[in-house]
């Protein structure tokens, strides 16, 4: 059995969405070197707190599509909470699925999770069309059935963005 941590949220992943100033992370210290993809901001926690982890927006190439396998099943969960109009019961995993977009955002710009960075920073690249005003919808409103087709919009868009960046870094290479 590996070692039981508890990662203190950094002032870079505050935010009231997400978390508040008091709340931890518990992990496995060996899920720290393995991908795991169920607990948002795990690695930036240990990134921000200095624990030694992996670093999936160094490795973007390599988690993206773990990410996205994440969202499938998140995106499938939440149909069918949905189609149930359990709207009570999609909080919780509308919370996982953005999580897991804005992990998708900011490691396609190879950069950890930072909510103090504006989402029209110039050092996010690239992104969905109007992703700041988008996002607040879906972040006020987790519950509706809108915000769930616009976080898989979203979704979407952004794997758009990625694909197109990741053909034009390649391009450029040779």
């Amino acid at each position: 059995m590996s070692d039981q941590l508890m990662l203190s949220i950094p002032d870079e992943l505050i935010n009231p969405f997400f978390f508040s100033v008091n709340d931890r992370i518990s992990v496995e210290k060996d899920q720290l070197q393995n991908k795991v993809m169920d607990i948002p901001f795990l690695y930036e926690a240990a990134f921000y707190a200095n624990i030694e982890a992996l670093k999936p927006w160094q490795s973007h190439e390599e988690f993206i599509p773990l990410l996205k396998n994440e969202w499938d099943a998140e995106r499938r969960h939440l149909e069918e909470i949905f189609s149930k109009r359990k709207y009570k019961d999609a909080i919780a995993p509308m919370k996982k699925g953005i999580g897991l977009f804005m992990e998708f955002v900011y490691w396609a710009n190879e950069l950890p999770v930072h909510f103090g960075m504006p989402l029209s920073s110039e050092c996010l690249k690239v992104q969905p069309v109007n992703l700041g005003e988008r996002i607040g919808f879906v972040i006020q409103r987790p519950a509706l059935f809108h915000s769930f087709i616009q976080l898989n919009e979203l979704m979407t868009e952004m794997e758009k963005q990625y694909v197109k960046h990741l053909a034009i870094k390649k391009a450029s290479k040779q």
